[in-house]
């Protein structure tokens, strides 16, 4: 169960057990444990083992092994009654506002009437994007063409 460990990474520190958690679940590629600064009881946080701070530094495996954590981890709040539902939330770099630069899958689960309001909160966010742009971004994202540095115009 070894990985690539950063010093200074809170979460890496919960994986070597050298800080406390409220464990879930642990796997060779990935681990699950319940969140500090819960949304909802219950709120689960699925991070892979080995130190990645975005989600594009994430070893293959590892990832694959996260996203099977994250299935099972909303299967068994359903089946023990936590929740009805799940949002899945993940921040991926800065622009992103992620918080801890150790990538991780906020598990949240869902009732009725949780108040948890994630509908007013991104109703509040929506912006109009003319349909040319749209277009325009969708060939972009399909395209096979290589990263562009900065900004996009």
């Amino acid at each position: 169960m070894g990985g690539r460990k950063t010093a200074g990474c809170v979460f890496c520190e919960i994986i070597a057990h050298r800080l406390p958690a409220w464990w879930v679940e642990e796997g060779t590629g990935a681990v699950a444990f319940l969140t500090i600064q819960p949304l909802a009881e219950g709120h689960t946080l699925v991070i892979p083992r080995g130190h990645a701070p975005t989600l594009e530094d994430v070893r293959p495996d590892e990832r694959s092994e996260m996203w099977s954590l994250v299935h099972r981890i909303s299967e068994r709040m359903r089946h023990v009654g936590l929740a009805e539902g799940v949002n899945l939330l993940v921040a991926s770099g800065r622009a992103a506002e992620q918080g801890v630069f150790h990538l991780h899958v906020h598990v949240i689960p869902r009732r009725p009437g949780d108040m948890v309001g994630f509908n007013a909160w991104i109703d509040s966010k929506v912006r109009s994007v003319p349909e040319a742009r749209q277009r325009e971004l969708s060939e972009r994202l399909r395209s096979d063409a290589p990263r562009r540095p900065g900004p996009s115009p």
